[in-house]
């Protein structure tokens, strides 16, 4: 009985401190991310814009930031998000892992690169876009987000993320449901808040997200989207079409095509880069699959 009681009261200290760590680490992120709003300003992007005489409606501050799901050491999602501070607005693009790309001596997928140890350099060089940061995290871990954020069950929304072969199945109706889920939690994120969902997904984020962003930069991100609308956020499917290479199914982006979404909704105005110069082998796609797809999160979720 003793025994017992010792264990019971070793578990309950161990909980107890490890909920006052999170609290205090909660606390001391807070605290630096809201100095560092206030202490580290920078001369919005506009400024420069406007001096320059471009149009200050086409302008922006964006930041961008690469995110996996993964099955195990798989990826089985690949996005990239980019929030424009100054226009409130997120813009998620959606790329197959089999998506063909290069950069630097390195020639493969998505899913290739991200066996690397310099994933997120492959990529920034790729699509010439610099990362703030990346993220990735199992399928599961995206089920409980949603769960916990009361848009899906766990299981379901995870069974969703691990269908990585959709793209090239050309299955229309995985990939929706896949963009539904998706859809669902930022749909949630900007109801609660920011601040709340960030709170509530913290122990998720603490403890099985795998992130090179320490935690104050976490919050400003939370920060950034504080006031963001559902109507205002955008997911972007990577235009492009399933071929067989090699005996192996990739997915062929249209360069063309990227080239015009990656300049019009992921980087500012003075930044456009021309396709010749994006890390895309130039195979000709065909026709883009899915075309169709409704971008806009309200419109996702009709």
């Amino acid at each position: 009985m003793l025994k017992k009681r010792g264990l019971k009261f070793r578990i309950f200290v161990s909980c107890f401190c490890a909920a006052g760590f999170t609290a205090a680490v909660l606390g001391f992120a807070g605290r630096s991310a809201r100095a560092a709003v206030r202490e580290q300003y920078v001369e919005p992007d506009y400024v420069r814009y406007i001096s320059q005489g471009y149009d200050l409606d086409t302008v922006s501050r964006k930041c961008s930031y690469l995110f996996t799901v993964t099955d195990g050491e798989e990826p089985v999602r690949v996005h990239m998000m980019t929030v424009d501070a100054d226009r409130n607005t997120l813009d998620i693009l959606e790329l197959p892992p089999d998506s063909l790309i290069f950069a630097d001596g390195f020639t493969g997928t998505l899913r290739e690169a991200y066996k690397t140890s310099v994933f997120e350099e492959i990529f920034s060089r790729a699509f010439c876009l610099r990362l703030s940061g990346s993220m990735s995290f199992e399928a599961r871990t995206l089920g409980d987000c949603a769960e916990m954020l009361g848009v899906g069950i766990s299981a379901e929304t995870e069974a969703l993320a691990l269908d990585k072969d959709a793209y090239s199945r050309g299955d229309e109706i995985s990939v929706r449901d896949y963009r539904r889920a998706i859809a669902g939690i930022i749909n949630a994120v900007c109801e609660k808040g920011s601040y709340e969902s960030f709170s509530l997904l913290m122990n998720l984020i603490v403890n099985r997200v795998e992130t090179d962003m320490p935690i104050e930069d976490l919050i400003l991100v939370a920060a950034m989207i504080k006031d963001l609308k559902p109507s205002k956020a955008s997911i972007r499917l990577a235009c492009g079409s399933p071929a067989r290479l090699g005996g192996e199914t990739v997915w062929l982006l249209d360069k063309s095509g990227i080239a015009d979404m990656l300049n019009e909704h992921f980087r500012v105005k003075d930044c456009e880069v021309g396709e010749d110069q994006l890390g895309i082998p130039l195979i000709s796609a065909g026709k883009s699959y899915f075309g169709s797809l409704p971008e806009r999160v309200t419109d996702i979720l009709k």
